[in-house]
């Protein structure tokens, strides 16, 4: 179900009272004001007893309800507010600020900008320039915005890092004090100067109206604790006590409600994940279904609710979509970098009516500028929108002029703060690459693993006799190219993730023994473990022999194999040396079976773990960070990752090693950052193990050049040279290693 559309004769566009010439000096279409992209009053609610509709809201509304899931992104924006450009401003700085919902009084201005600000940021733009639409749309609300920021003598600030650079003073640490304070508790809610900045900028926006935000600080500078003590101000000077709707990782659920309940006694808090869904999903459902208000502040949900489409995740959905929310905070929102997946545009379908989007992340850009700007259109919908427009041609990282203008534009809507720019005294972080020679096995299967794949290469371009290409995507398809890069890294961390020591002979003789004992369950054939087993790789094989106790003369490997890896050995003489030195330790890798064979590799050099991957229980994660905190005699952490490397605070290992890295370098920043954040006392020490002559040189090429393009944008630096950070892509790599 969409909505009509009306289109605006040329007659009454010519009586219409506004004219762009009050505001330029030439003609061109002008950016609406401030308070076009304001959050409306609650609309008008009718309740419909039908157990298949929503509250609809009205006038002028889609029931987002009524709509698939997918199809979320097809309705059109809301028509912009037609008041005129006003601002709240305080009388003096011990005003509570007044009400939005008319609980306090406030003074309006108006407040303008000269011509000649206006014209430095906003340009002429051809009406098919959607990026450049947009930009000239964020180009006043930007200036008008920086002057609040940095007062009359920061307009050519690019950025809201520094605490004395703010002229915003809206609440001190006393209006904490009493906001989060409790006569019951011994807590001190304590900010860090920087922190109250960050409260600040968040208190400015709402009180301007701005529908979102990008609290965007370095990871480990407690942007967590910014938000909530913005929630509870919000209850405090505004008297609006939600309800909230926070959307973060599985791993960080129980972290975010203990937080809440330090910062924010007062709010009643609901963590809406697992059995407590199941228990709630009736009552929820009823209440949002009757129109009565939610029985929380808060509720605490997980992104995987929005990623499904099964049944329950759909009834989830609708009951979210039915309350009006005041803030849709999303922690690590960097995982709504792409607006095509299900995810952004279910989470979009129930944050669309909110009153602000305001999203953390320490990693705004991922990989590339596209990434950034869907995340954009998320938190500002109107100003961003993007329609079916291909970003990646538009948003070219070559484009040093288009990198400038976006970072001068959206410099007040992303706070960005580096531990470098706030908290001098924050320990020192020192980088090591140890690159890792392969010896003779390793070598051997790296190279075999190129000549099959080249032998291959080779003869479907020897087939396709019009092809004369030396570019691997011409000859070979997208997932066989990817698969042929998976193999090489698996070989480069370890020999054991391919299948080279057990032969076919040695698989059919094991399904043999494997199989009258249901080890792939009895109803399985013969063939069909055979087939099976045919398809793992050395270190499963020997795993599942391992369980079933099953050993002939080539069964169980010996604790030898497990050093066959480079890294592996560089692992058992770099750990032993940093326990003997009072350091701990956490190990990242992306793969689970990696750590399945790091876990070996400990236990046969002798150290202490605990693990925590996606296969983790979410009620278990913060345990066992918890337990490893505080219990010194664990000397590692093994994580995955993606699971691992969000939102946790280990400040009990002040030493990283990143087994392997990622091809987005951010996941292994935000990896490293686990103990490089507030509470860590000690010097933090981050290894990244590359070996040599293998791709993973060319992935940390890549990884370097990426965060070349992040400090760019976000930080104010000079432009990093690529002179040595060629852009090369998986088929290129894979091009020069197999078509030379």
């Amino acid at each position: 179900m969409k909505p009509d559309l009306y289109e605006i004769s040329d007659d009454e566009w010519d009586n219409h009272s506004f004219k762009p010439s009050r505001v330029l000096k030439r003609p061109r279409s002008s950016p609406p004001p401030l308070d076009s992209f304001a959050y409306k009053p609650p609309p008008q609610l009718t309740v419909s007893t039908d157990d298949d509709d929503c509250v609809e809201i009205t006038p002028n509304s889609v029931n987002l309800d009524e709509l698939e899931d997918a199809d979320v992104d097809e309705c059109d924006a809301a028509p912009a507010a037609t008041r005129g450009r006003r601002f709240i401003i305080d009388d003096d700085e011990e005003d509570d600020g007044g009400d939005r919902n008319g609980s306090g009084s406030v003074d309006l201005y108006d407040i303008e900008s000269t011509e000649d600000e206006v014209e430095d940021e906003i340009e002429e733009v051809d009406e098919d320039d959607v990026v450049g639409r947009a930009l000239q749309k964020c180009a006043r609300i930007s200036v008008e915005l920086k002057g609040e920021l940095f007062g009359s003598s920061g307009a050519a600030c690019e950025r809201y890092s520094e605490v004395e650079s703010s002229s915003v003073r809206i609440v001190t640490q006393e209006d904490v004090d009493v906001a989060c304070g409790s006569e019951d508790s011994d807590f001190q809610p304590l900010l860090k100067p920087y922190q109250l900045v960050g409260v600040n900028f968040l208190l400015l926006l709402y009180r301007k109206r701005i529908g979102g935000a990008i609290l965007a600080d370095e990871m480990g500078l407690g942007k967590t604790v910014q938000a909530i003590t913005y929630l509870t101000l919000l209850n405090h000077l505004h008297n609006d006590s939600g309800p909230h709707l926070i959307v973060c990782p599985a791993s960080v659920l129980e972290n975010w409600e203990r937080e809440l309940k330090r910062w924010c006694p007062s709010f009643s808090v609901l963590q809406y994940h697992g059995a407590a869904r199941t228990a709630y999903c009736k009552e929820l459902s009823s209440l949002s279904k009757s129109g009565l208000p939610p029985p929380f502040n808060v509720l605490l949900v997980c992104y995987s609710l929005f990623e499904r489409h099964s049944p329950q995740q759909k009834d989830d959905r609708k009951i979210l979509k039915r309350w009006k929310w005041s803030c849709v905070l999303m922690d690590e929102a960097h995982a709504l970098k792409d607006k095509n997946s299900f995810r952004w545009k279910n989470l979009m379908s129930v944050a669309r009516n909110a009153n602000q989007r305001l999203m953390l992340t320490g990693t705004p850009l991922q990989n590339d500028l596209h990434e950034l700007w869907s995340m954009l259109e998320f938190m500002m919908p109107d100003i961003f929108a993007s329609e079916d427009v291909d970003l990646k041609k538009l948003l070219s990282a070559e484009d040093r002029d288009l990198i400038s203008r976006m970072k001068s534009i959206l410099g007040p809507f992303i706070l960005r703060r580096l531990k470098s720019d706030v908290m001098q005294q924050l320990v020192q972080k020192t980088q090591q690459v140890e690159y890792v020679i392969m010896e003779k096995q390793q070598d051997h299967a790296y190279k075999e693993a190129i000549e099959e794949y080249r032998t291959i290469s080779q003869a479907r371009l020897t087939k396709c006799s019009d092809l004369n290409s030396k570019n691997v995507l011409e000859v070979l398809p997208r997932r066989q190219i990817n698969n042929y890069f998976v193999q090489f890294r698996k070989i480069a961390n370890h020999p054991l993730l391919i299948r080279r020591i057990y032969s076919d002979e040695d698989v059919v003789r094991f399904a043999r023994k494997l199989h009258p004992i249901g080890a792939f369950g009895f109803e399985c054939t013969l063939d069909r473990v055979i087939e099976e087993l045919k398809s793992y790789n050395d270190f499963s094989i020997h795993r599942l022999l391992l369980h079933y106790g099953i050993n002939d003369k080539k069964g169980i490997l010996s604790n030898k194999y497990v050093m066959l890896s480079a890294k592996c050995r560089a692992l058992a003489e770099l750990l032993p040396s940093l326990k003997k030195n009072g350091h701990r330790v956490l190990i990242f890798s992306q793969w689970t079976s990696m750590l399945d064979i790091l876990e070996w590799a400990l236990d046969v050099i002798g150290l202490t773990y605990k693990r925590l991957d996606g296969s983790t229980q979410v009620a278990e994660r913060q345990t066992i960070v918890d337990t490893f905190n505080n219990d010194t005699s664990i000397f590692a952490c093994l994580l995955s990752t993606r699971a691992g490397g969000q939102g946790l605070n280990l400040t009990g290992a002040d030493t990283v090693v990143i087994h392997d890295m990622d091809f987005n370098p951010q996941i292994d920043r935000q990896a490293e950052d686990r103990c490089h954040r507030i509470g860590q006392t000690k010097p933090v020490t981050i290894y990244r193990l590359v070996t040599k002559g293998t791709v993973d040189e060319n992935v940390y090429e890549i990884a370097k050049r990426k965060l070349g393009l992040d400090a760019a944008v976000l930080e104010s630096m000079e432009e990093v040279s690529e002179g040595n950070m060629p852009e090369k892509t998986m088929g290129e790599i894979l091009s020069a290693i197999l078509l030379s």
